[in-house]
């Protein structure tokens, strides 16, 4: 994982480069499962006009209703079983791949590939959930050099905070407190879900990804005890309804951390603000002796024998 982690911003490079002009269509479902779903969250979140869709619902809840010619469907591996079911509802569409070679790409209605060179990847979703952004970034845009040039800058500093963080956190789950919640606003609501599911692939611990003001509607009558984890983008919106909450945390005895990136705008935080949770789940499988990935099944993909053959809509 640590390899793969250190590939991060020669992939994100690649992508930026090789996807520079792109344009991806708007008013249409962006649909995908786990972090290709989260990305698409990310970018309504910045006031994109697109329809982030779950893959998995959307086949057997909605394709009936016949509402889009058009989509965009998002599979990292292009072998997810709910996005290829998702191809059959539309006309035509675009997909959004790492593996070019992939079954999603084959199929006869694809207008348009989008790969995101993040290259080989053998655990839980990092440099594709990152060029699964730049892709989207670019597509709808958004100028994100300055942000690459950040990240080179400063890795290592990514790196420093994920491995302080997690050295906290360490404790508190030697303590069994049982409760980890992540909380985002915003475009970063995204990253708060992709933390959460990668630090749970990572290290077969129960964490969970919430929007801060849901959290707020009642989820926070749970803190005492529990470790809460706030990215709270320095120049956000939500800046000081995010502090106030974490003051009213830390009096009812909760563990609160803090990612804040103090450089970096909120619209393109997410590109950052995700790093320190990735050197977290690496730092934290060392320490707890943790090996291996998705001991209990393993990824949906075309071949579990899901695939559902139904007509073009």
């Amino acid at each position: 994982m640590e390899k793969e982690l250190y590939d991060i911003p020669t992939q994100a490079r690649l992508c930026y480069e090789k996807n520079k002009g792109l344009i991806l269509p708007d008013k249409v479902p962006y649909i995908g499962m786990g972090s290709s779903y989260y990305a698409a969250v990310t970018l309504r979140y910045l006031g994109v006009k697109i329809f982030p869709e779950l893959a998995g619902e959307y086949f057997h809840y909605i394709r009936t209703l016949k509402q889009f010619e058009n989509a965009v469907l998002i599979s990292q591996s292009g072998r997810t079983t709910d996005v290829l079911n998702c191809a059959t509802c539309f006309k035509e569409f675009t997909a959004i791949v790492n593996d070019v070679n992939s079954p999603l790409v084959h199929l006869p209605n694809l207008k348009l590939a989008v790969p995101i060179y993040a290259g080989d990847e053998f655990f839980s979703s990092t440099k594709t959930f990152i060029n699964t952004l730049i892709a989207l970034y670019l597509g709808h845009g958004f100028d994100i050099k300055n942000v690459l040039d950040s990240i080179d800058r400063r890795f290592s500093e990514f790196e420093l905070t994920g491995n302080s963080i997690a050295n906290t956190l360490f404790k508190s789950i030697k303590k069994h407190r049982a409760r980890c919640v992540i909380l985002g606003s915003g475009p970063n609501i995204g990253t708060a879900y992709q933390a959460a599911l990668m630090l749970s692939e990572s290290l077969k611990y129960p964490f969970v990804g919430m929007p801060l003001s849901q959290y707020e509607h009642g989820y926070k009558e749970t803190a005492e005890d529990t470790v809460v984890i706030v990215i709270n983008p320095s120049k956000g919106v939500m800046y000081n309804r995010t502090n106030k909450l974490m003051d009213l945390l830390r009096n009812v005895n909760a563990n609160v951390l803090e990612v804040n990136d103090a450089e970096m705008e909120e619209n393109f935080s997410p590109l950052t603000s995700v790093l320190p949770f990735y050197f977290m789940a690496d730092y934290l499988s060392a320490k707890l002796g943790i090996s291996g990935s998705f001991r209990i099944g393993h990824k949906v993909t075309e071949s579990s024998d899901e695939l559902i053959k139904a007509p073009n809509l």
